[in-house]
């Protein structure tokens, strides 16, 4: 009937209006961070600009050299920062359509990607066998891959034994997969921030707190969902998923 198309019409219309609120909500947040965190090294070049003037008038070449290395560093973090940005721009456009592949090979194409820091690190990686066929982007399912493994190898901590295990629950109603390590954990109470654009919960380890947020756009992208659990400091992080199969 007119009445009932009309209601459908007024539902599908506020779904669509929260959808919209939500991307400019996640906009302004976007807009807000990037602008915030490329102060920083524009900040520290100008302010070693202006020593290096100084201390190049003085003749204090020790000291324009130190202003120089500085000024750098700061343009090298903003390289990185700029390229992560440009990045997850990219996410929303997939790459390959879904195809039918065993998770499990590209688990083993991930690990052996890495196999530089996995071997400098000293990390055993155990591939639960059999793992089950999924229906996806190869390449980006690849990228969560090697951005989880690269986080746990991060957070590894000084643990001389580090440890990370890919595998998959098929227990529930749809598989769930997971990449477990034994290092550094996480709050629990900081589980859900660690998914926010740049969110960094230890400043001293290297990186730009984007590949979380990559990881959980590219999940969502395929129709899943991902998660993160740990019981605190020192007892490991699970990182959760679901993925379409076949």
């Amino acid at each position: 009937t007119d009445i009932t198309e009309r209601v459908r019409a007024e539902e599908q219309r506020e779904i669509l209006i929260r959808e919209l609120e939500g991307k400019n909500a996640e906009l302004e947040r976007f807009t807000y961070t990037v602008s915030h965190d490329l102060k920083s090294p524009l900040i520290t070049i100008r302010g070693f600009a202006s020593l290096l003037e100084s201390d190049s008038q003085t003749g204090n070449f020790d000291t324009v050299k130190r202003d120089i290395e500085r000024i750098n560093n700061a343009a090298e973090t903003m390289q990185t920062l700029l390229n992560d940005v440009l990045e997850l721009s990219r996410v929303g456009r997939v790459i390959n359509p879904p195809s039918k592949i065993s998770f499990e090979t590209i688990a083993r194409e991930a690990v052996d990607l890495l196999a530089g820091p996995v071997t400098e690190r000293g990390v055993e990686i155990d591939i639960a066998p059999g793992l089950p066929e999924v229906q996806v982007d190869h390449v980006r399912i690849r990228e969560v891959l090697i951005n989880l493994i690269e986080n746990a190898i991060k957070f590894s901590g000084s643990r001389p034994d580090p440890k990370i295990w890919i595998g998959v629950d098929t227990e529930g109603p749809e598989p769930v997969f997971s990449v477990r390590d034994n290092g550094m954990g996480v709050n629990p109470r900081y589980l859900t921030r660690i998914f926010n654009l740049f969110e960094k919960l230890e400043p001293a380890i290297p990186g730009t707190g984007i590949g979380l947020p990559i990881v959980k756009r590219i999940i969502e992208m395929h129709g899943g969902k991902i998660w993160a659990e740990s019981e605190g400091a020192g007892k490991g992080t699970t990182f959760k998923f679901t993925l379409p199969v076949p």
